[in-house]
C-alpha cells in the first residue's frame, strides 16, 4: 500500500536540491526532472510519476543516481519505480501491486512469512539480442552466453566482469538471468546488487536470523551479484560471502560477479576472497570503439523508431567515447527534439549537446578535474569526496585526490582542504603522507594511482 505517513514530495524536493540539480546537466534537469511527481509505493519503493514514455525512458538511466541520493538523504535503500501517468494521477496501491513482476515476489524459508528475500527482477530489455557486441566487450559477451547455456558450469566459474561505469556489465548480468529463466525455468537464479546483499545481511544480524539468509543465497543454482566492490572494508560481510561463495562453488553452481576494477585491485578485500575471484575467468570490458558506438546509435534508432541523420550519428559517435550511458543520453536529447518537431540539423545537434560534449576542448588540470577523474575511477561521486563520510570506499579515493592535487598542482594545503569540504591543512597533510608512504609498498595502490595519472594526461 502507498505509505501516506511519509511526505514523498518533501523528500523528492530535498533530493533534487541537494544532489540531482548538481549532478544532472542543467538542460536535462529542467526538461525532465522538474515535472516528476513522486509518491511512496511501499517501505522500499519510491515511485516517480511522469507524463509519457519518453520521460520514463530518459529517467531510467538515472535510477542509480536517484537511489543513491535518496539513500543519502533518508538512510533508506529505496528502489525507484518510474511509471507513466498521462493525466498526472498518482498510482493506487492496486496498480502498484499489478506492476510488480511475478519474479520479484518474496520468497520465505521459515514458513511464517516473518523473513523474506527477493529472487531479483531482470530488466526484460537487457538481453543478448539487444547487447551490441564490439571489440571491447566481445570476450565478455561470449563468456556470458556460455554461462547462460549452463552446459559447462566449472569452465567459467566464477565469471568476473570488470570495467568502468556504463560499459554493459549490468546488461550482461540481466541477459544471463533472462536467458536462464527462459530456457531453464526449473533453475533457481538469484540476482542481487551487492549493496542489497549487505543490507539483507545487516537485517539478519539485527534479528539474529541467519538461516533464512543463508538458505536464500546458498540454495541458488546461479548467483548473479552486481558491484561486488561494495563489499570492501566490510569484514563480517566478507566472511559470510566467503562461505556462501564456497557453498555454491563446491556444489558446481555458477557465480557471476561484476566490479569496477579487477580483483587484484580490491585492496580492502580479504586475500582468500580475492584469490577465489581470480581463480575463474576474469574479463575486462573496455569503452566501445567508433564502429561499436555507431552500431549502438543505429540500434537505438531502430528500437525507438527514430530517424537520425548519418552526420549527427557520426558526430555523436566521434565525440561521446566514454561509455554507453553517455551515448544513450546524447541520443535521447536528439530524439526528444525530434519528437517536439524541432528540425534537427548538425548545428542544432551541436547546440543541444554542448553541455554533454565539447569536441576539441582541452580541460585545464585543476582540483575539480582531479576530483572528477578519481571519483569516476572509484565509482563514487565528487560530493562523496567532499562529504564527511569515513567509509573505506570513500576515504581512499579522497586521500588519493588530495595527494594528486598536492603533487600535480602544487596547491597549498589550505587551498586543497577548502576544496574538499572545508577540511583543515592537517587532514590534507595526513592524506598526502599516507598515500606517499603506501605507494612504496602497496602494489595495488601503485596500479590505481598510475591508472588515474594516465587519465589525467
Amino acid at each position: 500500500m502507498v505509505n501516506s505517513g511519509i511526505d514523498a514530495n518533501a523528500i523528492w524536493q530535498a533530493v533534487c536540491q541537494k544532489t540531482l540539480s548538481k549532478e544532472v546537466d542543467p538542460l536535462n534537469y529542467r526538461t525532465w526532472f522538474l515535472n516528476v511527481k513522486p509518491y511512496i509505493a511501499s517501505d522500499r519503493v519510491f515511485g516517480l510519476s511522469v507524463q509519457n514514455k519518453l520521460a520514463q525512458d530518459f529517467l531510467k538511466p538515472y535510477s542509480n543516481l536517484i537511489e543513491d541520493a535518496l539513500r543519502d538523504h533518508t538512510r533508506v535503500h529505496y528502489k525507484t519505480e518510474i511509471t507513466v501517468s498521462p493525466n498526472g494521477e498518482m498510482p493506487t496501491s492496486e496498480r502498484i501491486i499489478e506492476r510488480v513482476p511475478a519474479e520479484s515476489s518474496e520468497i520465505s524459508f521459515n514458513g511464517n512469512g516473518t523473513n523474506s528475500f527477493q529472487m531479483g527482477v531482470f530488466n526484460p530489455n537487457y538481453t543478448f539480442d539487444t547487447f551490441i557486441v564490439g571489440s571491447g566487450n566481445r570476450f565478455a559477451h561470449a563468456a556470458s552466453v556460455a554461462v547462460a547455456s549452463m552446459k559447462s558450469p566449472r569452465n567459467y566459474n566464477p565469471l568476473f566482469l570488470y570495467g568502468g561505469s556504463g560499459l554493459g556489465k549490468t546488461h550482461l548480468l540481466h541477459a544471463i538471468g533472462n536467458k536462464v529463466r527462459r530456457m531453464f525455468p526449473e533453475k533457481r537464479v538469484v540476482y542481487v546488487q551487492t549493496e542489497q546483499f549487505v543490507n539483507d545481511f545487516i537485517i539478519c544480524v539485527q534479528k539474529n536470523e541467519f538461516e533464512e539468509f543463508r538458505n536464500h543465497y546458498r540454495m541458488a543454482d546461479m548467483l548473479l551479484i552486481d558491484d561486488i566492490q561494495f563489499i570492501e572494508s566490510k569484514d563480517r560481510m566478507q566472511v559470510e560471502f566467503f562461505y556462501t561463495f564456497n557453498a555454491l562453488y563446491e556444489s558446481g553452481k555458477n557465480v557471476v560477479l561484476t566490479c569496477d576494477k579487477p580483483p587484484q585491485s580490491l585492496s580492502s578485500l580479504v586475500e582468500r576472497l580475492r584469490t577465489r575471484f581470480m581463480s575463474g575467468l576474469t574479463i575486462d570490458i573496455t569503452p566501445p570503439d567508433f564502429e561499436t558506438r555507431v552500431a549502438i546509435l543505429l540500434n537505438l534508432c531502430k528500437t525507438h523508431g527514430v530517424d537520425i541523420s548519418p552526420d549527427i550519428i557520426q558526430y555523436i559517435a566521434t565525440n561521446v567515447t566514454t561509455n554507453v550511458r553517455e551515448i544513450e543520453g546524447a541520443f535521447k536529447t536528439i530524439s526528444a527534439l525530434q519528437i517536439m518537431n524541432v528540425n534537427v540539423t548538425l548545428d542544432t545537434a551541436r547546440q543541444a549537446l554542448q553541455n554533454i560534449i565539447q569536441p576539441g576542448a582541452v580541460k585545464e588540470l585543476d582540483i575539480p578535474l582531479i576530483m572528477e577523474i578519481v571519483a569516476n575511477y572509484y565509482n563514487v561521486t565528487v560530493n562523496d569526496l567532499k562529504s564527511k563520510q569515513r567509509s573505506q570506499r570513500i576515504v581512499e579515493p579522497r586521500q588519493i585526490s588530495m595527494y594528486l592535487c598536492r603533487k600535480k598542482l602544487n596547491k597549498t594545503l589550505k587551498e586543497i582542504g577548502s576544496a574538499f569540504g572545508g577540511r583543515n591543512h592537517a587532514t590534507v597533510l595526513h592524506a598526502y603522507d599516507r598515500i606517499n608512504e603506501e605507494l612504496v609498498i602497496n602494489t595495488n595502490l601503485q596500479e590505481a594511482v598510475a591508472n588515474i595519472e594516465a587519465r589525467l594526461q
